[in-house]
């Protein structure tokens, strides 16, 4: 009997004699084996064929070699030679026996591909409000993972085989970006993923919406009447659209002052306006502003404050506008010094005033609608930044001196879009905010 074994790719074609043990048997051929497995670092198989008929040996795959074929009656041992698999993929190759008058046999050669061992990703990229990844270490021996930042938990941190590990963490609040480096040990061997948390985004910082939030802002803004000699902050406030914090309104003692019998009061226009009536020198709106995307607000970036005001004639056309900077009130714009001077007061009784003060805001007339935008830079970190806007004089836009508390001396924070010269375009789009001035 003649054995023939070819490899396709190769067109070779070997002839092997082989005897057979009793010519009056029935034709047969039977594999040892069907179908056997290696592992990617590939090695040497051995088979057996029991055929006594003449049969071709073939195979189309080069990674399979027959290294040697031998003999002996009708048994013939086949060392198969594979050759490593360099990649991750499992392959599989045949070889076939075809034999005369014989059904033809096969044998199916299943190679791993190969196992890497190290971890899924160097690096992961998170935003800064995210709290989890998770990454895969690779292989089949056992590991353990350590992270350079205790407040970064892995889970699990050792096992053996490929794992799936989640890590969880706390959100980057700044605006710098954080690398946490976790290290994951295998065979003696260290691999590692870096953990980037991109910084905060500096941009806005707090909104309020005036005209979207006109419902709240009825509701804790409201219209009511307080005492003028009421000392501190009043019972009305409004929270942001956008951040943290709220605006409030400082009342001081006033109970020497006259007052036009009105009382001093809250008043929310229909569009969302925060109006204060009554207010004098020693008075003050006071504007929160924080984030909760921050642990702080950082210290060196410069910050812009806007709003749209508006008041009456009977106020006082002169503010100014401060920042709290550590535990000192700081000109959030360049401040400047005049003087005014008065004959008549507000209640219609003459006299000589005259005052010398300081402020960085004006109102250039009555009832006209005045951006107001200062960009101011801290050098000192905060969890909230504090802004504090007053009047600067007790002398009306009016010429009046204010000796009287006055439900005509109102003070407001507006949705309506800023004057266009001396045209009101009637736009309820206005916001009070505070945003990094990039």
């Amino acid at each position: 009997m003649k054995i023939f074994i070819s490899r396709f790719i190769a067109v070779a074609l070997i002839a092997l004699s082989v005897s057979c043990s009793d010519d009056n048997k029935p034709d047969y051929m039977d594999l040892s084996d069907k179908e056997m497995t290696v592992s990617a670092d590939g090695g040497t198989l051995t088979m057996t064929v029991a055929s006594n008929v003449r049969y071709v040996v073939n195979h189309q795959s080069e990674w399979i070699n027959i290294a040697e074929a031998t003999s002996s009656h009708d048994i013939t041992t086949f060392k198969i030679h594979v050759s490593a698999n360099e990649n991750t993929d499992p392959r599989t190759g045949r070889i076939k026996f075809i034999g005369e008058g014989v059904t033809p046999r096969a044998l199916d050669i299943l190679q791993k591909g190969v196992v890497p061992t190290g971890v899924s990703v160097k690096e992961i990229v998170v935003d800064p409000g995210e709290t989890t990844a998770s990454f895969t270490v690779l292989g089949e021996g056992a590991w353990t993972a350590t992270a350079s930042n205790n407040d970064f938990v892995l889970s699990p941190d050792s096992g053996e085989g490929e794992t799936k590990v989640t890590v969880t963490f706390p959100a980057n609040k700044t605006a710098l970006d954080k690398t946490t480096t976790i290290t994951v040990a295998i065979d003696g061997k260290a691999y590692n993923v870096n953990i980037v948390q991109t910084g905060v985004k500096l941009d806005l910082i707090t909104e309020w919406a005036i005209d979207e939030n006109s419902d709240d802002y009825k509701q804790t803004w409201g219209a009511t009447t307080f005492s003028k000699s009421t000392s501190g902050f009043i019972d009305a406030f409004a929270l942001p659209t956008t951040g943290t914090g709220q605006i409030r309104f400082y009342n001081s003692d006033k109970s020497d002052r006259p007052d036009d019998g009105l009382g001093m009061r809250t008043q929310t226009g229909s569009h969302g306006d925060l109006m204060i009536r009554g207010c004098v020198t020693t008075d003050y709106w006071l504007i929160e502003c924080g984030n909760d995307a921050f642990d702080e607000i950082p210290a060196g970036m410069p910050m812009r404050f806007e709003f749209t005001g508006h008041i009456y004639s009977s106020c006082a056309g002169y503010w100014l506008a401060e920042y709290m900077d550590g535990n000192e009130w700081k000109p959030l714009m360049t401040p400047k010094t005049t003087t005014l001077s008065s004959t008549e007061g507000l209640s219609g009784a003459p006299g000589n005033w005259s005052e010398t003060f300081t402020y960085n805001y004006v109102y250039p007339k009555d009832g006209i609608y005045v951006l107001f935008e200062g960009i101011f830079t801290l050098q000192n970190p905060c969890e909230k930044v504090q802004i504090r806007l007053r009047p600067a004089t007790e002398i009306a836009i009016s010429g009046k001196y204010i000796d009287v508390i006055s439900q005509s001396t109102c003070s407001r924070f507006t949705a309506q879009h800023p004057h266009e010269g001396d045209k009101a375009v009637k736009e309820y789009k206005q916001t009070v905010k505070l945003e990094f001035a990039n």
